[in-house]
C-alpha cells in the first residue's frame, strides 16, 4: 500500500489547515505544488468578504469573480455603496451561496435582494442583513439603506431553505414576522401602543387551532435573530408561536423594548410556554429615547435586574446588558467574520 502524502489529502482537509494559518503562511503554503495553490485558491474565494468598491473594480478587471464563481459559498458586503455594475456582476456570479451577509451597505434594493435569493434558493442556508438608521451615521458618512417591510417582503418566497435568519438595526413592523408564518399579511392599523395586546396573544397560543394548519412556508428555519429592531410589538413575536407554524424554530434574540411590550411580563411569558425555545433578550441602556420617556430610563436599573433574574431562573433565557448600540467591530465579530483576506 503507498503511503499517502500532503498532496493526496482531500480538499476539505487543506482548507481546514488553511484556515489557521496567517496571511504571510499561506502564500508560502500556497507556492508548495498544484495541489496545495488550488486548496489556496479554495479557500480564498469560499468564504469571500469585500468591503470597498475597488475590489468589485479589481475582480471585474481580472475577471476573478467569473473565473472562480463555483468556489464563492459565502458573500459577505461591509458598508459598500453597491452600483448597478457591482449588483450585475453579484447575480451573475454568485449562484451556489449557502450564506450571504450584508452589513450597512449603501443602493440595496428590493429587486437585487429577491434576485440573488432566487438564483440561490436551493442552496443559501444563512441570510444576515444589517441597517443602520440615520440618526447613527456621521454627517461625513454615506447612509446605508434603510431595511424595512418594503426591502425584505419580495425576496421572502425565496427563503425556504433558510436555517438562519438575521434582520438586525432594521425598521421593519410585525407584517414581516407575519409574512414568515403566512402568506398574507395582517393589519396592526388597530394596534395601540400602550393598549394591551399580551392577553389576547397569550390566549390565542393556548388554544389549539379547530383545523389542522400545515403552512411550513419556512420549514428549516431554526435561529432568528431581531437585533435592534424597535418596531417590533408582543403581537407580532407571538404570531412566531402560532401552532405548526416554523416547525424547527427554536432560537430567537429580541431587544426588550417596553413601548411595545417586549417586557418582562411577555418574556417570563415565551419562557414558561416554549421551554425547548431559546431567547436571548437584549436590554439596552439606550439615550436614544426622548425627553416623553423619561420614565423607561429612570427604571433602567429595575428593568436590568428583574431580567437579569429571570436569566438565573430560567435555562433558556440569556440576558444580554449593553451600553449603547453595537459598533462596527462588534457586529462584524457577531456574524464571525474570520476570514483573513479583506479587500480594501
Amino acid at each position: 500500500m503507498a503511503t499517502p502524502n500532503a498532496s493526496s489529502l482531500p480538499n476539505e482537509i487543506y482548507l481546514s489547515i488553511f484556515s489557521h494559518l496567517s496571511i504571510p503562511d499561506l502564500l508560502a503554503a500556497s507556492l508548495v505544488c498544484h495541489k496545495w495553490h488550488a486548496s489556496f485558491i479554495s479557500f480564498l474565494f469560499s468564504n469571500l468578504f469585500i468591503k470597498s468598491s475597488r475590489q468589485f473594480f479589481l475582480l471585474n478587471k481580472y475577471r476573478l469573480l467569473k473565473r472562480h464563481s463555483n468556489l464563492i459559498l459565502s458573500l459577505t458586503l461591509f458598508k459598500l455603496h453597491l452600483s448597478p455594475q457591482d449588483k450585475q456582476l453579484i447575480l451573475s456570479t454568485c449562484k451556489k451561496l449557502n450564506k450571504l451577509t450584508l452589513i450597512k451597505c449603501h443602493n440595496i434594493d428590493s429587486d437585487f435582494l429577491k434576485d440573488i435569493l432566487r438564483n440561490n434558493k436551493d442552496s443559501i442556508e444563512i441570510f444576515n442583513i444589517w441597517g443602520e438608521r440615520s440618526n447613527n451615521n456621521s454627517r461625513n458618512e454615506i447612509i446605508s439603506t434603510e431595511i424595512n417591510n418594503e426591502l425584505l417582503s419580495p425576496m421572502l418566497e425565496f427563503c425556504g431553505n433558510l436555517r438562519e435568519l438575521r434582520i438586525c438595526g432594521a425598521e421593519i413592523t410585525d407584517n414581516i414576522l407575519i409574512r414568515l408564518t403566512s402568506d398574507e399579511e395582517i393589519s396592526t392599523e388597530n394596534f395601540i401602543p400602550g393598549e394591551s395586546t399580551f392577553g389576547s396573544q397569550q390566549d390565542k397560543l393556548a388554544t389549539p387551532p379547530t383545523s389542522p394548519i400545515s403552512n411550513n412556508t419556512y420549514p428549516h428555519l431554526h435561529s432568528l435573530d431581531l437585533t435592534e429592531c424597535f418596531n417590533l410589538t408582543a403581537f407580532g413575536i407571538a404570531e412566531l408561536f402560532s401552532p405548526d407554524n416554523l416547525p424547527s424554530f427554536h432560537s430567537l434574540t429580541l431587544q426588550h423594548n417596553p413601548q411595545n411590550e417586549l417586557d418582562l411580563e411577555f418574556f417570563e411569558f415565551l419562557a414558561d410556554s416554549f421551554k425547548f425555545h431559546s431567547f436571548n433578550i437584549i436590554i439596552l441602556n439606550s439615550k436614544r429615547f426622548d425627553e416623553k420617556n423619561k420614565k423607561v430610563l429612570h427604571t433602567f436599573a429595575r428593568i436590568t435586574k428583574d431580567l437579569e433574574v429571570l436569566g438565573t431562573k430560567k435555562d433558556n433565557v440569556h440576558v444580554i446588558k449593553r451600553e449603547k448600540e453595537m459598533i462596527d467591530s462588534e457586529i462584524l465579530n457577531s456574524f464571525q467574520i474570520s476570514s483573513p483576506f479583506i479587500y480594501s
